[in-house]
């Protein structure tokens, strides 16, 4: 009887032809920055320190009063002072340092806040009591800012999706998304609202913050990884 010799057959794959695209682009967003920042800072000299504290207070009581401004990274410093006569170090006082960040999203409200804080150092009659406020300038909030890149992000998917399925058809391949890291920045100008102020000679005055009337471009810059196969 003859045996019959099963010979298995064998599949080899035939391993088309795929590759990787890799490249760049920028989504940009023009805003308008939205939020009016200014640094303040009190600074008061005295022999007593009891008597820093008592100044000090004066201007506290204000701000814990204050509802219409953020006030941001509040500190308090401080520290001896000494003069030096014949190479000897003698004692003159206590140096006390109060500081904030200013914020506000309404000029109005801001400049009834610095009017305000003018008229009390005004009311101290002391010249070891001085303000001094820097110049206000317009920056983009944190929520404007973080709305913005989602939008920009959304933007990037929704075109490199499209773009995928748009390479697939002329290439005659499945071009898939492979990976996407994104590159944040945010570029333009300060535009300062008032200019800054200083103790000496301050006297209470009108507020006069400018409009906003700068931009600022929130861009992010994608990198697409896109395989065809």
């Amino acid at each position: 009887m003859k045996k019959r010799l099963f010979i298995p057959l064998l599949l080899i794959p035939i391993l088309g032809f795929s590759y990787e695209v890799n490249f760049n682009k920028s989504f940009s967003k023009i805003v308008n920055p939205d939020l009016l920042t200014t640094n303040i800072s009190i600074s008061v000299e005295k022999k007593d320190e009891s008597k820093i504290n008592s100044e000090i207070e004066k201007f506290n009581d204000f701000f814990k009063k204050t509802n219409d401004v953020i006030l941001k990274n509040g500190s308090f410093t401080l520290s001896p002072k000494y003069k030096y006569h014949d190479n000897k170090q003698e004692f003159i006082g206590y140096f006390g340092n109060l500081r904030y960040i200013i914020e506000s999203k309404n000029a109005k409200d801001l400049n009834d806040f610095i009017d305000k804080l003018i008229s009390i150092k005004d009311s101290v009659k002391s010249e070891e009591v001085k303000l001094s406020i820097s110049n206000i300038s317009w920056k983009t909030s944190d929520d404007l800012q973080n709305k913005s890149l989602d939008a920009l992000r959304l933007e990037a998917i929704h075109w490199i999706d499209s773009y995928a399925k748009s390479l697939s058809t002329q290439v005659s391949k499945y071009c898939e998304i492979s990976k996407i890291n994104i590159f944040e920045s945010i570029s333009g100008n300060v535009t300062y609202a008032r200019a800054e102020m200083s103790s000496l000679g301050m006297s209470k005055m009108a507020a006069d913050v400018a409009p906003i009337s700068n931009e600022q471009n929130i861009t992010i810059n994608p990198n697409f990884v896109l395989e065809c196969k």
